[in-house]
C-alpha cells in the first residue's frame, strides 16, 4: 500500500475512532456517529490499528521526502498509541471531566460548524443516538469496574457537578442548539430542541444517575489515586510515559527530574525576579505575599479576557522579529463555556478545522475570577495563544501534509513548544513587569511540579493530598487551580509529563544549536524547524535539527 493511501486510511480510522472530535476538525463524513463502546467492534478497531502501524512500519523510505519520512514514523507511532489504547480500555471511555464521555459531547458539540444543511440534518441523527451512546459508556464503564478498572472518586465528583451544571442550565444555552445553520433555519432548531428536550437531556439524567449508583461505590478513594492501584496500572502507566514523551526513562527518572528542578533550579530564579518585583528573596514569603495580595486578583470576567487580548494583540505585534513563519491572523479569545467551566483548567487552545470556517481559538477559564492569580496570566496567554499553541497548531494545519499531521498532537513537541513559548515572551521582551515575569516562573515550575506529583500518584504510590501538598509548597499556584490540576492528573495520567521534558528537549537543541553555530545561530532558522514541519516525536525533532542546522 502507497504512503498516501495508509495516511488517508489512518485518517479516516481516527475520525470513526472519535467522530465528534472529527467534525469539529471539518470533517463531516462520521457527523451521524458517535463513538461505540461495543467490545468486539473496539477489537476490530484496535487490529486496524495495528495493521495501519505495521504497514507504514515496513515501508521503504530511501527514497522519500523529510515530510514523507515524517508522515511515515507519525503514522507507525500514533496508530501504535490509538490501538494501545483500546487495548488497554482504561481510557476508551474515561471517568475524566476533561476527556470523559460526557466532555466530549458538550464541549465538542458547542465548537460545530456546518457548511451544508445535510450536514446539519446528519447533526441530528447523531443526536438522537446520544441515549444509547450514553448507556453504552456506563455499561463500559461497569464492565471495566468489574475487571478492576475503577476510576477515582476525585474525578467522579467533577464529572457529577459537571453533569448537573449541565442538566440545571438554561435550554437557550444548551451547546446542542448552538449551530449555525446554513440558509433559512426551515425548523433544524426546533427539531434540535425536540430532540434535546425528549432524549438529550433524560440521557443525560440517565447517565449520571447510573455513575451515582454503580459507579461511584466501586470507586477508588483520594488515598489510591494512581494507576499503580488497578490490575496492570504500572505497566499502563510506563506505557503512557512513552506515549507522552518518546523518552526512554523510567518514572522515577522522571520524578527525579522535576524534585530537581522544582525544590533547587526554580528556587534560585524565585529569589532573584522575587527581589526584583517585591524585595522579596525568601520563597515563603514570596509565596505568601502572592497569595494575599489582593490587588493580584482579577476583577471580573470582562477583565480577565482584557488581559488576555491585550497580551495576544502585544505578542502578535512582536513575532516579526523572531519568527519568518506565523499564522495569516490572531486567534480569537472566548470564554471556556460556564457548564464546564469549573473542572477546566485555566485555558486551552483550538485550532481551526480543515475547512477554516472558525479561526483558531483561545478559550480562557473566567470562572471565579477572583480566585485567578493575575500574576500568572500573562504567561498562559503566551503559551496557549501567540507565540504558543496558535503558531504550532495553526502553522501546522495549512501545511502541504496528510490530514492527520495537521491536527497531530505529538504532545512532547507541541506542549513543549507551549512552555517554551513562555520563556521564549521573556526575551521578547512581552511581559508587562517583573511581577508578570514571576508567572513565567510559576509556570515553570508548575510544569516541573507535573514531573513530580503525576509520577508520585501513579507509579509510586502518592495521595492525592500528598501531590496537592508538594505543589502548595513548591508553587504558589492558587488552591483552586491547584486542586483541579491534581484531578486532571489523576484522571488523565502520562500527559503532565510532556510539557517540562518536551521544553527540556527543545531548550537543549537550541543550546546545541548555538554552540555549534555560534554568531552564526538564527533563533528565525531555529523556530522554522520548531514549527515548520508539523507536531512530530522527540527523536524525529532532533534528527530535523541535525540535519537542517547542524550538518
Amino acid at each position: 500500500m502507497s504512503l498516501d493511501r495508509i495516511a488517508e486510511e489512518y485518517w479516516r480510522l481516527v475520525c470513526e475512532y472519535a467522530p465528534t472530535i472529527a467534525t469539529v476538525r471539518g470533517e463531516h463524513e462520521f457527523d451521524d456517529q458517535l463513538r461505540t463502546f461495543d467490545s468486539s467492534s473496539l477489537d476490530v478497531l484496535a487490529s486496524r490499528f495495528r495493521t495501519i502501524a505495521a504497514e507504514a512500519g515496513g515501508l521503504d523510505t530511501t527514497d522519500l521526502s523529510i515530510q514523507e519520512q515524517i508522515t511515515v514514523g507519525l503514522v507507525a507511532h500514533e496508530a501504535g498509541v490509538w490501538a494501545t489504547e483500546i487495548e488497554d480500555r482504561l481510557m476508551v471511555a474515561p471517568i475524566d471531566p476533561y476527556l470523559g464521555v460526557h466532555t466530549r459531547l458538550l464541549s465538542d458539540t458547542r465548537m460545530n460548524t456546518v457548511q451544508t444543511r445535510d450536514q446539519a440534518d446528519a447533526l441530528l441523527d447523531r443526536y438522537r443516538k446520544v441515549q444509547d451512546h450514553l448507556r453504552e459508556a456506563l455499561a463500559f464503564t461497569r464492565d471495566n469496574a468489574a475487571h478492576g478498572l475503577t476510576p477515582t472518586l476525585a474525578s467522579l465528583r467533577r464529572v457529577l457537578d459537571q453533569l448537573d451544571r449541565y442538566l440545571r442550565s438554561d435550554l437557550s444555552d444548551d451547546p446542542f442548539l448552538k449551530l449555525q445553520v446554513p440558509g433559512e433555519d426551515s425548523g433544524w432548531h426546533a427539531m434540535a430542541r425536540e430532540i434535546v428536550e425528549k432524549t438529550v437531556r433524560p440521557a443525560f439524567a440517565e447517565y449520571r444517575a447510573g455513575l451515582a449508583d454503580y459507579i461511584a461505590p466501586t470507586a477508588r478513594p483520594d488515598d489510591r489515586v494512581g494507576l499503580k492501584w488497578i490490575p496492570g496500572g504500572d505497566r499502563i502507566y510506563q506505557s503512557l510515559i512513552h506515549r507522552y514523551t518518546q523518552l526512554e526513562r523510567t518514572a522515577q527518572e522522571i520524578h527525579d527530574i522535576g524534585q530537581k528542578w522544582g525544590t533547587e533550579i526554580l528556587v534560585d530564579q524565585w529569589a532573584e525576579i522575587g527581589q526584583a518585583a517585591f524585595g522579596l528573596d525568601d520563597i515563603e514569603r514570596l509565596f505568601a505575599h502572592l497569595h494575599q495580595d489582593p490587588a493580584l486578583r482579577f476583577g471580573s470576567a470582562d477583565e480577565m479576557l482584557e488581559h488576555a487580548r491585550d497580551a495576544v494583540d502585544r505578542a502578535w505585534d512582536a513575532v516579526d522579529d523572531w519568527f519568518n513563519l506565523k499564522p495569516t491572523e490572531k486567534c480569537d479569545v472566548v470564554p471556556v463555556p460556564e457548564a464546564v467551566a469549573p473542572a477546566m483548567p485555566p485555558a486551552y487552545y483550538m485550532q481551526p478545522p480543515t475547512d477554516f470556517s472558525r479561526p483558531g481559538t483561545y478559550f480562557l477559564n473566567t470562572h471565579k475570577p477572583e480566585e485567578r492569580d493575575r500574576f500568572e496570566y500573562e504567561s498562559i496567554h503566551f503559551h496557549e495563544a501567540i507565540p504558543g499553541h496558535h503558531f504550532d497548531r495553526t502553522i501546522a494545519s495549512r501545511l502541504d501534509v496528510p490530514t492527520f499531521r495537521k491536527f497531530s498532537q505529538v504532545y512532547a513537541h507541541t506542549e513543549g513548544w507551549g512552555l517554551y513559548s513562555e520563556r521564549l515572551a521573556d526575551e521578547m521582551g512581552l511581559y508587562s513587569s517583573d511581577v508578570d515575569r514571576l508567572g513565567a516562573i510559576s509556570a515553570d515550575a508548575w510544569r516541573a511540579g507535573r514531573l513530580v506529583v503525576d509520577t508520585g500518584m501513579h507509579a509510586l504510590g502518592w495521595s492525592r493530598q500528598q501531590a496537592i501538598d508538594w505543589l502548595a509548597k513548591w508553587t504558589p499556584i492558587g488552591r483552586l487551580t491547584i486542586e483541579q490540576e491534581v484531578d486532571r492528573y489523576i484522571g488523565m495520567p502520562g500527559q503532565a509529563l510532556s510539557y517540562k521534558m518536551g521544553q527540556l528537549e527543545i531548550l537543549d537543541l537550541r543550546h546545541r544549536a548555538k554552540e555549534r553555530l555560534g554568531d552564526e545561530f538564527d533563533i528565525k532558522a531555529f523556530h522554522d524547524v520548531m514549527l515548520g514541519y508539523g507536531a512530530m516525536t522527540l527523536p524525529m525533532l532532533r534528527r530535523r535539527v541535525e540535519e537542517d542546522l547542524l550538518t
